[in-house]
């Protein structure tokens, strides 16, 4: 189970299970009450059977002046029980027989302990039917995105011979034409095809994220550089106000930086510029293009903005920064601009 069908399992789950839990919280509250007004009627009867015999070792006795008591109801009061009896030929006087403040509590914990271990029953039969049902609820929409990756993986598959093919091609056009624009400007478009297929690998494997101390800068001045060659006609420049080296994986790295500056040029105006800069522990990816509408939104999945793309290179970077345990920040305004910073302070404290 991925990650995504984990988080929408664990909550549709508990979602399901806290519903029926309050339900189930509420009924036997409902119960508690039926069952100490039943506790109630067999100590009255009880007390109604000690008036005539006499003989009950748990109920106190005692005579009373008649006054204004009401006889044969059971009183409830500073948590005791008591009822008054007439006496056989006496005018003056009542039997009061009283249930124990002591022997109430016990009894009442008593079945609060019972309650309780039924409610626990009860609540492990809920979570083991919620399990289930979530299980069954969920079934056609991993089966659903199940169909949806094995189709990606086809067309990934698929892709193999063409771009093996066309990368064969052009190193033998290189050779008869040497640098012909119109032949680099094929490899160029071949680079973004093989950097929307990573994109697409990333998206639907767990890529291995073992951990090194790399240079960073060297790393962001060397996709500065990549990708500029894809965009002939934007500008691109890089600043370097110190080393930055940090403890992360070079190849998730890889993939966040190649998203965020292929969007810097993709959604830029032409002769715009996308300047990169390292300063302290941070990387800022400045670009003076459209800007985002949403910013908050736009590192969801299938979020876009604009008629290009599918959604997911930001949802990657996002997903891959988490990974890695670095912050990203996004500042953008139409028409201005965005500034995307990515701040390695964390992984710098990490032990290699």
């Amino acid at each position: 189970m991925k990650k995504y069908e984990k988080e929408s399992f664990i909550k549709n789950f508990f979602v399901f299970f806290s519903l029926m839990e309050i339900l189930l919280f509420f009924l036997f509250i409902e119960i508690y009450h039926i069952q100490y007004e039943e506790y109630k009627k067999n100590i009255y009867k009880n007390m109604q059977l000690c008036s005539l015999t006499m003989q009950c070792k748990k109920f106190l006795f005692d005579f009373v002046p008649k006054k204004n008591n009401k006889t044969n109801i059971l009183i409830t009061k500073n948590h005791t029980f008591y009822s008054f009896f007439t006496i056989p030929k006496s005018q003056k006087f009542l039997l009061k027989i009283s249930y124990p403040n002591y022997h109430i509590t016990k009894d009442l914990k008593n079945i609060q302990v019972k309650l309780f271990f039924r409610f626990l029953l009860a609540s492990l039969i809920l979570a083991l039917l919620a399990f289930l049902f979530t299980l069954y609820s969920l079934k056609p929409i991993r089966t659903a995105l199940r169909l949806n990756e094995e189709f990606i993986k086809d067309i990934l598959h698929d892709f193999n011979t063409p771009i093996t093919s066309m990368v064969l091609n052009i190193d033998m056009l290189k050779l008869k034409y040497q640098n012909e624009p119109i032949i680099q400007r094929i490899e160029y478009s071949l680079d973004t095809i093989l950097l929307l297929q990573n994109n697409l690998k990333s998206f639907l494997h767990q890529l291995p994220s073992q951990k090194n101390y790399i240079q960073i800068d060297k790393i962001t001045h060397n996709r500065v550089n990549f990708i500029k060659n894809l965009y002939p006609k934007i500008n691109f420049f890089f600043k370097k106000e110190n080393e930055l080296k940090a403890f992360t994986n070079e190849e998730l790295l890889i993939r966040i930086l190649d998203n965020l500056l292929t969007n810097a040029a993709k959604y830029n105006y032409p002769g715009g510029s996308v300047t990169t800069i390292i300063k302290k522990t941070k990387i800022y990816i400045i670009d003076t293009g459209k800007g985002i509408k949403n910013p908050q939104k736009v590192l969801e999945r299938f979020y876009k903005e604009q008629e290009r793309g599918i959604g997911i290179g930001l949802h990657i970077v996002q997903k891959f920064t988490n990974e890695l345990n670095i912050d990203i920040i996004i500042k953008s305004q139409q028409k201005k601009g965005t500034t995307i910073i990515l701040d390695f302070a964390k992984t710098l404290k990490e032990k290699k």
